[in-house]
């Protein structure tokens, strides 16, 4: 009866002992398809929305007309041709008209471009346009129409370095004594007025490649800026408190660095396989199971073969399976 009880024990524990080799097994197998078929996935999201299909011939090259016709206004303003560019605003606005605008991805980013448009037409009305107002709106035109034609690399993401540049202007320009109060320099006011200039040329592009919330985020936190900034006498803490949203908010309408993006440093002397830490740790534990239940087996049938002699060895034995685990898992 003893052995037979000895002999179960020790089928039941080598089977737990293969079970968990073939699940270990079958853990390093699985995941790493796992983790191809999830970055295919994420490969095929990360594209956004209002990327040109390069099979629809029609509506690309509808778009790129209407790219070059807002580089042809622009050109045409710069070089203080005012009648060829109220003509060249017409024939814009009938092909933005015809524009197929499924290919914009939200709303918001249809009545950004519309009111680019409407603002161009309301400036070129005037009998003398303001030509400041004019090139600004002709411009961040023209970047839009580039942000849907060229949608992986577009101009207006170089303005990320312009606008960590204006940003340092502006903090070096601010007073550092936050006990003094009274009006912002003339100095911080230009700074400011330049890095909300900057950000008004890459509105619309913005809001047709990024989330509408984040260009929301960043219209409040210019107008605090700006309330801030304009104030009879803010104190140098409020003005210096400006700084830290502003980057953050601008920042957000971009894509993340590469440099930027978070990654996983794994510990000293290990490499983790390219498909990532969880896989890796959870072979590493279901190894350590399948050791410890080898273990506790042999302890058993030790215990079995010599229960008249006391029990210290095997007291001895589990006091060791788990101070090894309690270690690993400090």
């Amino acid at each position: 009866m003893f052995l037979f009880k000895i002999g179960v024990r020790r089928r039941g524990w080598v089977s737990l002992i293969l079970v968990s080799t073939l699940c270990s097994l079958g853990l390093l197998i699985v995941a790493p398809s796992i983790a191809r078929g999830q970055i295919s996935v994420d490969n095929g999201q990360a594209d956004p929305g209002n990327r040109l299909s390069a099979g629809d011939s029609a509506t690309r090259i509808a778009y790129e007309r209407f790219l070059t016709s807002t580089e042809t206004l622009y050109e045409e303003i710069n070089e203080s041709k005012l009648e060829h560019a109220r003509a060249s605003l017409n024939e814009l606005e009938q092909q933005f008209r015809g524009l197929p605008l499924k290919q914009i991805a939200t709303a918001e980013g249809i009545l950004a471009l519309a009111h680019n448009i409407t603002e161009l037409k309301r400036t070129a009305s005037a009998m003398e346009p303001d030509q400041r107002k004019w090139k600004s709106a002709a411009a961040s035109l023209r970047l839009a129409a580039d942000a849907i034609v060229h949608s992986e690399k577009p101009l207006w993401h170089r303005y990320r370095k312009i606008l960590r540049d204006d940003l340092v202007r502006l903090g070096d320009s601010l007073p550092r004594e936050t006990a003094v109060a009274g009006l912002a320099s003339r100095t911080s006011l230009l700074a400011f007025e330049q890095l909300k200039q900057h950000y008004d040329l890459i509105r619309t592009s913005a809001i047709l490649q990024t989330e509408p919330w984040k260009v929301e985020r960043s219209d409040s936190v210019i107008r605090y800026a700006l309330r801030v900034y304009r104030a009879e006498s803010p104190s140098a803490e409020l003005l210096l408190g400006t700084i830290p949203p502003l980057q953050e908010a601008l920042d957000g309408l971009f894509p993340e660095d590469d440099a930027a993006s978070t990654a996983l440093v794994p510990p000293v002397g290990m490499t983790p396989p390219s498909w990532g830490w969880s896989a890796m740790m959870g072979t590493f534990i279901v190894t350590i199971l399948t050791w410890v239940g080898w273990r506790r087996y042999k302890v058993e049938e030790f215990t079995g073969r010599s229960q008249g002699r006391g029990s210290s060895r095997t007291i001895e034995s589990e006091d060791a399976a788990q101070r090894w685990l309690k270690k690993w898992k400090k």
